[in-house]
């Protein structure tokens, strides 16, 4: 099988691209690096510089079997200050894609936002929940499925939209405004202090990244929409306390466009192709610590 994962030189994409690889499948990797690290690249993947607004690069791309979506703008903060930033990667980026490639792919997965998608849900949603974006990036999310969906009816093509709850694991940025364990860990080994944004009662569902990115395999010939996370909520204070139980955080004022409780069910996705989460939230963080604080003392040796 061939599969173009693109943003596969980011945290989520080169974590799905390894498993692709594990699987047999050959792939390729478009990224232009903004957010992306070379590093991140697997050996045995072949990879292309490039954005995909650019449709000189993407028409000679080729055809694939599979085209696995994830190059994107993520950050709920940034794309309230910059929401046509956010616009020009996560809808006409979408669309350049796309348009590109038809006849060129059989089925395409579209990296989405259960996290931000549905805003506050007072209680667990399932994909049937009302969405209720409440930030540029939610709501160019969703235009990005309503976007996927009609071009794959309208090209006789597959496409299974994965909507994920808040991800987490090794190596996530953790010099941006999003990806809170990421910034902490990274704080904490740097003895830095903690912020928290809120009151740290804001409820999250934390799905651990090897976990999506088997969500990924496993619903390859699958068609149709799917929560990808625990369906465990996870509060910012009892997150914090879990990284440093003796110690207090700094509180600023909550950030513009965040939402206060995300929780997902995904008994959809295991009914369909019998994926779900198999990481608790404190195994995941303990493995990602490990991971980190021995990348770092490998690279300072």
């Amino acid at each position: 099988m061939k599969v173009l994962v693109t943003g596969g030189a980011g945290f989520i994409g080169h974590t799905i691209s390894k498993k692709y690889i594990e699987k047999g499948y050959k792939v390729t990797i478009l990224d232009n690096l903004s957010t992306g690290k070379k590093e991140n690249i697997p050996n045995d993947a072949d990879f292309i510089f490039g954005d995909i607004c650019d449709s000189k690069i993407i028409k000679k791309l080729g055809s694939f079997d599979l085209l696995s979506h994830h190059a994107a703008q993520t950050s709920v903060t940034f794309s309230v200050k910059n929401p046509l930033i956010d616009a020009r990667n996560n809808i006409f980026g979408t669309i350049s894609l796309l348009e590109n490639m038809k006849g060129k792919i059989n089925q395409i997965i579209f990296a989405s936002t259960g996290g931000a998608i549905y805003g506050n849900i007072k209680k667990t949603a399932t994909e049937k929940h009302k969405t209720n974006p409440e930030s540029p990036y939610a709501l160019n999310k969703m235009t990005g499925e309503k976007i996927v969906t009609m071009w794959a009816k309208q090209n006789k093509t597959k496409a299974t939209i994965l909507r994920y709850s808040n991800v987490y694991g090794l190596g996530q940025d953790p010099h941006g405004e999003s990806g809170v364990i990421a910034i902490w860990m990274k704080n904490i080994l740097e003895k830095k202090p903690c912020v928290i944004y809120g009151d740290g009662n804001s409820v999250r569902d934390y799905v651990y990244v090897e976990d999506v990115a088997n969500a990924n395999l496993l619903s390859i010939g699958k068609e149709g929409v799917f929560n990808i996370g625990t369906g465990i909520g996870t509060s910012t204070n009892t997150l914090f306390k879990m990284l440093r139980p003796k110690e207090k955080a700094i509180y600023k004022k909550a950030r513009e466009g965040e939402v206060e409780r995300s929780v997902l069910d995904a008994s959809k996705a295991k009914k369909i192709f019998y994926w779900e989460s198999k990481t608790r939230i404190q195994d995941g963080i303990r493995l990602t610590f490990s991971k980190e604080t021995k990348r770092r003392k490998n690279n300072n040796e």
